[in-house]
């Protein structure tokens, strides 16, 4: 599951950041996501999109935990295959003479230890392409000499044939030195180039090479990842690849549209373990080395494009880009907000990023480009169901499982699982799909086992019973009032939910990527940014738990939630008294007192549509407790039992079935038909035409929502 949106992605993302012109840096790109949501299949999406035409290397930390000069040497062994499209094979003199001369163990005389040198870079220099290639010649020469020895031994006699044979065994070490020596000059810019590093301090190339050997390990980490970059933008502009047709999507730039070059590829998984991180900070500070050492600024753009699956915000990132969580970039500083992987462009980066590293001592965080990864469409879902149960009658329908999962990839694999996943209720009793299922061979229901996999180190999963709220319920609680992303301070009666909150922020379960506007959104708040909300996945699984918690169902909803209303009446409120009223209405509603709510609601129906509407959508946010039992039918029979037969006006009436059939329809297990939207459509029509305002034209865009 995942090839068909991996691959979607893979593409977008190759035909918008592969294509450089000569000069251009290239950034570091931070994949990011939750965990479990795909960064490693889009990765090795990337690696099988690259093929043998883009040069391109991968590392997993997770796997193999190496250390920096290690993993470097990893990367020049994969990226020295053989290219369709490139004449030869990329090489890497400057980093392999440092890494010969660094292991090994030089005499403590130096004259000596600069004849161990010599005779490593001869050695080196033998077992280059063009060092084989001169043995050859020195064969085939000796082959010459021979021959021609024998055929002069019959005509030559006495001392003359003692000659000849002199002459042959001279010839050869000569012959070979030339030839070795015309094949040491392919290297002689890698030995040029270790004398121009800072280190060196202007020393000959073997004396530069027996101080590299004597420093420690962690002291030529940055030498030598200087001396991959440099032989990576070496081979890159030495030896450009065959030109041939590419599907890259260029600015449009007088004279330069059509002739560019491709970037190469380092695709890094498990960025952010201890040695991921390392790794990529000392790539960071290799390439502001080499920015350094560039006097007259034209050699330091390596042509190396790195894309780091992260699943965490890092906050040296915060000096340009927006956190996921914040709904609007601050003023007045470089920030600019995370664009999704699929429209992430390399102008958008470069726009401030760019010139940040081109100066000397450039910020290492600026090098820093971070992507979210796209979550699935329904369209993918669809298809990866079809994948799982192609058989025509699907029990679920995927508009269901994609809300649910808000397209996280882990989620839609454990809802679809065949042996376990989430087993759909009979029609018409009970919710679309059960949490409750068990999802191993212990029972462990599916909410349980899906916050083992997804929550973050330090938040401990809830258990059957409790005495005190666990802290991620109590986060999920909180987080489903959208507007408490505006509140200026986290209400004081909450002890542990800073600390809960901070980590699902830092570990990107919060964020501006999974609010679900609703149909109505932009008609009550126009082009207002949307609010950072918990994702639907470790939402609901949060609060199925906080419903199914024993000892008594229902009592501990009724509990956090009435506590939560208390402590956020507590401090100032966003929006000043009116909003604090609003906010006991949303408390309320999720707290299942749906009559009051409904009757304020129509009782403030005159006074501003569009603000009503607003209202409205507020507070059919609202987590409903009773469709964790219930099937949306069900619960909206249960909530209009008095309603029609209890004497109110058609407004009432009117108001209350909306606000029932919005607060049922934006819950992530209610599908959505053409009947549903039919009622919804109906209701708002009788609304308009009940109005005592001349302007009903919210009312009525918002019925053509539903049309």
């Amino acid at each position: 599951m995942g090839d068909l949106d991996a691959a979607e992605g893979a593409d977008a993302f190759l035909r918008h950041m592969l294509w450089r012109y000569p000069g251009q840096r290239q950034p570091i790109v931070a994949l990011l996501g939750p965990r479990q949501s795909g960064k490693s299949d889009l990765l090795r999406a990337v690696s099988r999109a690259c093929g043998g035409t883009v040069v391109h290397a991968a590392l997993d930390f997770d796997e193999n935990p190496l250390d920096p000069v290690s993993a470097a040497a990893l990367v020049a062994f994969q990226m020295m295959r053989g290219w369709d499209n490139l004449r030869h094979g990329p090489v890497f003199h400057r980093f392999g003479l440092g890494l010969l001369a660094l292991n090994e163990n030089l005499d403590a005389d130096r004259v000596r230890a600069a004849d161990q040198i010599k005779d490593l870079i001869q050695q080196y220099t033998r077992n280059t392409r063009g060092g084989r290639f001169a043995t050859r010649l020195e064969q085939a020469a000796a082959t010459t000499i021979d021959v021609a020895q024998g055929a002069l031994s019959p005509l030559v006699s006495g001392p003359g044939r003692e000659v000849v044979s002199a002459v042959r065994e001279q010839a050869k070490p000569v012959i070979g030195f030339l030839l070795q020596s015309a094949a040491r000059w392919g290297v002689r810019d890698a030995l040029r180039w270790h004398i121009s590093v800072p280190e060196a301090e202007s020393a000959r190339s073997i004396d530069a090479l027996i101080r590299l050997s004597s420093t420690s390990r962690s002291a030529s980490v940055g030498p030598l990842m200087a001396a991959f970059l440099a032989d990576v933008k070496d081979q890159a502009e030495r030896h450009p690849p065959l030109r041939s047709a590419c599907s890259c999507v260029l600015p449009v730039q007088a004279g330069r549209r059509d002739r560019h070059d491709h970037a190469w590829m380092l695709l890094v998984d498990g960025a952010q373990t201890p040695s991921g991180r390392r790794f990529l900070t000392e790539l960071a500070g290799a390439r502001a080395r080499n920015q350094q050492a560039d006097v007259d600024g034209s050699g330091a753009a390596d042509p190396l494009l790195v894309l780091a699956a992260c699943g965490q915000w890092q906050s040296e990132w915060t000096s340009w880009w927006c956190e996921p969580w914040r709904p609007t970039p601050r003023a007045a500083t470089p920030q600019r907000r995370v664009p999704l992987l699929s429209r992430a462009t390399r102008g958008l980066w470069a726009q401030e990023n760019e010139a940040a590293v081109r100066v000397e001592r450039g910020p290492a965080a600026a090098w820093w480009y971070p992507v979210w990864l796209d979550p699935m469409t329904e369209e993918q879902v669809g298809y990866a169901m079809d994948s799982s149960d192609p058989s025509p009658a699907r029990p679920l329908a995927s508009s269901v499982v994609h809300r649910l999962t808000g397209g996280h990839r882990g989620a839609v694999l454990a809802v679809l699982d065949e042996q376990f996943g989430a087993h759909p209720a009979q029609h018409g009793s009970g919710p679309a799909v059960s949490l409750l299922s068990p999802a191993d061979e212990q029972g462990a229901p599916l909410w349980s086992a899906a916050l083992e996999t997804s929550l973050p180190d330090g938040l401990p999963v809830p258990g059957p019973t409790w005495s005190t709220t666990p802290a991620v319920v109590l986060t999920a609680a909180y987080l489903t009032d959208v507007r408490t992303a505006h509140d200026p301070r986290l209400p004081a009666g909450m002890p542990e939910l800073p600390r809960s909150l901070e980590l699902l922020r830092r570990h990107l379960w919060v964020s501006t990527f999974t609010h679900r506007p609703s149909r109505i959104r932009d008609i009550g708040w126009g082009d207002a940014d949307g609010p950072a909300t918990l994702h639907p996945w470790l939402a609901r699984c949060a609060l199925t738990a906080l419903s199914a918690a024993h000892p008594a169902q229902g009592e501990r909803w009724d509990e956090v939630f009435t506590a939560q209303s208390v402590a956020l009446a507590t401090p100032p409120v966003h929006g000043g008294d009116a909003a604090a009223v609003e906010r006991r209405l949303f408390h309320d509603l999720a707290l299942g007192r749906f009559a009051p709510v409904a009757a304020a609601l129509a009782g403030r129906f005159d006074e501003d549509h569009r603000a009503w509407i607003r209202l409205l959508d507020y507070l059919s946010s609202a987590p409903c407790p009773h469709l964790y039992e219930r099937s949306p039918q069900e619960a909206y029979a249960l909530l209009l039992g008095d309603v029609e037969d209890g004497g109110q006006t058609v407004l009432a009436v009117a108001t209350a079935k909306l606000l029932a059939l919005l607060w049922l329809y934006n819950d992530p297990l209610t599908e959505h038909t053409r009947r549903w939207d039919g009622e919804i459509q109906e209701c708002f029509s009788r609304l308009a035409h009940n109005s005592r305002l001349l302007d009903v034209s919210p009312l009525q865009q918002a019925a053509a929502a539903f049309a």
